[in-house]
């Protein structure tokens, strides 16, 4: 089963429909579009596809419950993920996810190389590949004693936990057990981190890969990296960014790691780029050190703290 959260997925959702129907398996499959009141056309055009449609209330999704929802409707022993707005690269993008599930029955879930869309721009393919999503080889996350996991470094253990929505695949008996969390942002990784203490492995498997980038605006990055900055806060205390000496300073390493990329040199226009290199370090960084911010201000000032959380959070 394919399971596809949408919401006014736009003209490009039916190129993913039909890319999911040209998959290459031994195995037969099929497609679920868990749709959250769109007005496009989004339900209409995936039963066209010949998906079956469940639709809920726009307040009623939450990126772990409605997932949730999605595998208990669903039948198999896997169940892959894919989010409206990516686009299997090729016809394997299934059957190299159930392989790796197939071939150890440690493995909990499996994600997959991301790559960015060929009109994106420069600072964009930069940005998406950097990520690790982007890697070219194959890595195994677990722990030989999952006992030992709480005692490594935090930047170890969210290594470790890596795990991407964008596209995956889980077995489901593991998630009868850890099923994903109800939050607002994260529950990839949040389940990444619960099935590395249980003892399970994670795969990032690129030979699974698929299209998927955006054009964002500075707003959406401070969001982004507030949001993202909060998770690795509750998860594993990690803060690279908790004062405005370290802001400073990694606006400086991410202006000059993003200008210095392949992607950026490759466009010319190097003054134009480095401009924009330098807003996006400044609105990401800014939105991980006001994360910092925020969690103490929320023991002196919770109604402050609220507001801005709220304000930080939209959209996300």
């Amino acid at each position: 089963m394919v399971v596809i959260p949408t919401f006014n997925a736009g003209a490009g959702f039916e190129e993913l429909l039909k890319s999911l129907s040209k998959q290459e398996t031994s195995f037969g499959y099929e497609i679920l579009v868990v749709d959250s009141g769109s007005t496009d056309g989004t339900a209409e055009l995936a039963r066209r596809y010949g998906a079956s449609v469940h639709q809920i209330r726009k307040t009623d999704f939450e990126h772990g419950v409605t997932r949730n929802l999605g595998v208990s409707l669903s039948s198999g022993e896997y169940v892959a993920f894919i989010v409206q707005d990516a686009v299997p690269l090729d016809g394997r993008w299934l059957a190299a996810m159930v392989e790796d599930l197939e071939r150890d029955e440690m493995v909990a879930g499996v994600y997959g190389r991301q790559i960015p869309r060929p009109e994106s721009s420069p600072l964009t393919r930069a940005l998406v590949n950097s990520w690790p999503t982007a890697s070219l080889e194959r890595r195994e996350q677990f722990m030989v004693d999952p006992r030992e996991y709480s005692k490594l470094p935090p930047a170890e253990r969210r290594s470790l936990a890596t795990f991407d929505n964008v596209s995956s695949c889980v077995r489901r008996s593991v998630w009868e057990e850890i099923p994903f969390e109800r939050t607002g942002f994260g529950e990839d990784v949040r389940w990444g981190k619960k099935v590395i203490e249980a003892g399970y492995k994670i795969v990032y498997e690129p030979r699974s890969a698929v299209f998927h980038s955006h054009e964002r605006g500075s707003l959406y990055d401070l969001r982004r990296h507030y949001v993202d900055q909060l998770v690795l806060l509750d998860l594993f205390g990690l803060a690279p960014t908790p004062n405005l000496a370290l802001l400073f300073l990694n606006v400086l390493r991410s202006s000059a790691h993003l200008y210095l990329r392949r992607e950026v040199k490759a466009a010319g226009e190097t003054l134009r780029f480095a401009l924009l290199a330098v807003r996006y370090a400044v609105f990401s960084q800014a939105g991980a050190y006001l994360a910092v911010k925020n969690r103490r201000l929320a023991r002196m000032r919770p109604w402050i703290s609220d507001r801005l959380d709220r304000f930080l959070s939209r959209g996300i």
